[in-house]
């Protein structure tokens, strides 16, 4: 017996194990940036400096002197183009034991009533297929901590985070489509047409027809893991005291590349992988003016990597510059940040320059409301509105943030310890 199509709950699972990337879109999925609309090259504080900027560590508020942020967890999905509604239809409406009852039943009986029940079933589920086909899904599942100890002397943190960046797209093979189409005209052209389709003639000594079916999912991935040592201090520069950062990580990747065809059943992840171990740099700086605003500047992963897969594509991790503004006082926080460097897909995401506007209103030092929107200058489908809620008393911090616009959908949490 034939496997049933199995993508459905495949999308999931490929999502969190494989991967559209090249440069890596710039964005921290910490709830307080992800609440602000990403940002926090400015506006971050010890808690998230090891994602968003090393500097900050010596550019902090004065009331900041330990941080131990434990667990931030945070996901993403986006299908801009339907793809898991496209593909839930075509499963629901039982599209290809359709076409097999059809001519299973014009074997036994062939006349031109049948034939044209074949040729609806084949029609029905052509259609269906050209719908999702070249349709990206993409996803990230992030972890992680921070032990972070801000200074204006020497400020230091700790960062261990791992994430998986995730994307698909589905693949109508020319085969299929000869196929299908071949056996469509046949039934189309009559009773006499479609008894002499080779296809048609093998099912009925057990060759299924939707068994040959050769489409399916091509999905390319990593798995990331950094641990990273932030440093930072302050340095007078011109007469002008501006806080310096950099965090070396080791890095170790975890490369997955697959195609699922409509017969898969399983996805096996010690399949299609490759490892590699690593080493980059970030760099960053801030200058707080002391009356309530501040500039940051961060270049992040300065080091290019390409990494290949076993099936020969290459991801690659390429710098991101970034630089935000950020004005504050005792109750609210203003910030913007802006992407100075295009990041090129290599797979299914289309191109990334992120400019991230956010508020965050700061009653009683107790709890935070916070808002933004994320804009992608090289894509304006891919733009977003956020919020998050941050609940922090007696040196405890939770934090939540949501964003979605339809297409894509975005959450973290995460629980911080400060003093």
């Amino acid at each position: 017996m034939r496997k049933q199509m199995m993508l459905k709950g495949l999308l999931p699972t490929m999502v969190l194990f494989s991967t559209q990337v090249a440069a890596l879109p710039f964005q921290s999925i910490d709830p307080r940036s992800l609440g602000m609309g990403g940002t926090g090259v400015a506006s971050g504080s010890s808690a998230n400096a090891g994602f968003m900027n090393p500097a900050l560590l010596s550019a902090a508020h004065e009331d900041e002197d330990f941080s131990l942020e434990l667990p931030i967890i945070g996901a993403r999905f986006n299908d801009p183009d339907d793809l898991i509604d496209a593909v839930d239809a075509y499963q629901d409406n039982n599209l290809e034991a359709n076409l097999d009852t059809a001519i299973d039943n014009f074997n036994a009986a062939p006349d031109d009533a049948n034939a044209a029940v074949v040729a609806n079933a084949a029609d029905a589920i052509l259609a269906q297929l050209r719908k999702f086909t070249n349709k990206p899904v993409q996803g990230e599942l992030v972890g992680g901590m921070v032990i972070g100890v801000p200074s204006k002397k020497i400020g230091a943190s700790l960062t261990l985070n791992g994430y998986a960046v995730g994307g698909g797209r589905f693949d109508l093979t020319d085969a299929d489509l000869a196929l299908v189409e071949g056996i469509l005209t046949d039934a189309r052209n009559g009773t006499a047409d479609l008894a002499s389709n080779p296809d048609v003639q093998g099912q009925a000594v057990g060759n299924d027809v939707v068994d040959k079916l050769s489409s399916g999912l091509d999905a390319r991935g990593a798995l990331i893991t950094e641990v990273g040592l932030s440093l930072a201090r302050e340095f007078n520069i011109g007469g002008h005291a501006v806080a310096i950062g950099v965090t070396p990580k080791l890095v170790k990747v975890k490369t997955f590349d697959y195609f699922l065809d409509t017969n898969t059943a399983e996805l096996d992840i010690d399949t299609g992988t490759r490892e590699y171990d690593d080493f980059n740099l970030d760099i960053g700086m801030a200058k707080d003016f002391n009356n309530g605003w501040k500039l940051g500047v961060v270049a992040k992963n300065l080091i290019a990597n390409d990494y290949e897969t076993v099936l020969g594509n290459v991801i690659k991790v390429e710098p991101q510059l970034r630089a935000g503004v950020a004005r504050s006082n005792e109750w609210l926080t203003l910030a913007a940040d802006v992407d100075l460097v295009e990041n090129e897909p290599a797979g299914f995401d289309s191109k990334t320059q992120y400019v991230g506007l956010g508020a965050e209103l700061d009653l009683f030092d107790w709890m935070q409301f916070r808002a933004g929107y994320r804009y992608n200058l090289s894509d304006s489908d891919t733009s977003i509105p956020t919020l998050g809620f941050g609940f922090s008393p007696f040196g405890v911090h939770m934090d939540v943030a949501i964003a979605g616009n339809g297409d894509e959908m975005a959450a973290s949490f995460q629980l911080g310890f400060r003093f």
